[in-house]
């Protein structure tokens, strides 16, 4: 940025009346120096045929790799940026084209570079995605590697409410940040989504990979409250339980109400279930303890 538009920055900032954005160039660098506890991460994104994670096909991959501080959450190096397509071999909906500006053309006869991207996951100790919750699941289909692979996201690992961010959706969470960018490319939001992890939340002030971090390490219990009474759903549903409509029950049937909590307040929540949902009856709640190499897959709703 030169001189006169720092200039001008100041001086339309300084009337309160504006806030300037500037525009995502991704630097090279973000701390000089060596990190005290060199570890390398992956921010990827996916663009994908659909929302179906058991049914639809990655069609754009792209990820940043990046050389941070395990101990303070500091990103250092870029290492390196890929970006790839695919062809899913069926027609892409209108509604993904308008969405990506992808086009059929442009996924005709491509296939991600496998080995390119396993040599950057062999090195990688943690992959992090802006809704980890669906990238990760696809990307687990595709390639089987990330399975066994600590996640983070920074979608539900990041309070953005608590910071006075009113929205998760990453253009909005770029924009309290004070920066915007081309959305809805596979590098560019896995760009975007590491850019924001450099930053100082809004009100703690604290940087928001070490924030991550500390989160992502934290042990959870999922919780599933099986055979809750239908006269308690919202109750449930209040308390922040979602219903697994998938889920298969040992009788047969489908559907349960599930929870994730920090282990520590495992105990306060199954209080609350024996008291308030089953009501003296028997608890037929069971628990599952998750780490970051379980959460946002889809193992981490299941029982077995």
């Amino acid at each position: 940025m030169n001189s006169q538009d720092q200039a001008a920055i100041e001086h339309l900032q300084a009337s309160g009346n504006y806030r300037v954005l500037q525009r995502l160039q991704a630097p090279e660098r973000y701390f000089e120096g060596k990190p005290d506890m060199p570890r390398i991460g992956l921010v990827v994104d996916t663009e994908t045929t659909g929302l179906d994670t058991e049914k639809d096909k990655i069609i754009e991959l792209g990820f940043v790799a990046f050389e941070y501080d395990a101990s303070t959450g500091k990103i250092y190096r870029i290492l390196h940026t890929y970006d790839g397509f695919e062809d899913p071999k069926e027609p892409l909906s209108e509604i993904v084209k308008e969405l990506t500006g992808i086009d059929d053309v442009m996924v005709k006869d491509q296939q991600l570079d496998d080995v390119e991207i396993k040599q950057w996951l062999d090195k990688a100790t943690l992959l992090i995605a802006h809704n980890a919750g669906f990238d990760r699941r696809m990307m687990e289909r595709r390639l089987p590697q990330v399975k066994d692979m600590a996640w983070a996201c920074t979608f539900a690992d990041l309070d953005w409410q608590d910071e006075g961010v009113g929205s998760r959706k990453l253009d909005y969470i770029a924009y309290q940040l004070g920066y915007f960018f081309e959305g809805h490319r596979a590098v560019n939001d896995a760009q975007a989504t590491l850019h924001l992890l450099t930053r100082a939340l809004p009100k703690s002030n604290k940087l928001a990979m070490g924030e991550l971090l500390m989160n992502a390490r934290q042990k959870k219990v999922r919780i599933f409250a099986l055979a809750a009474p239908f006269d308690k759903k919202d109750a449930l549903k209040e308390r922040g339980y979602r219903w697994l409509a998938d889920f298969l029950n040992k009788n047969g049937k489908k559907g349960v109400w599930s929870l994730s909590v920090v282990e520590a307040d495992r105990e306060t929540e199954e209080t609350w279930l024996r008291e308030e949902i089953y009501a003296g009856k028997s608890p037929l709640f069971q628990c599952k303890i998750l780490t970051a190499k379980d959460r946002y897959s889809q193992r981490e709703f299941a029982l077995n």
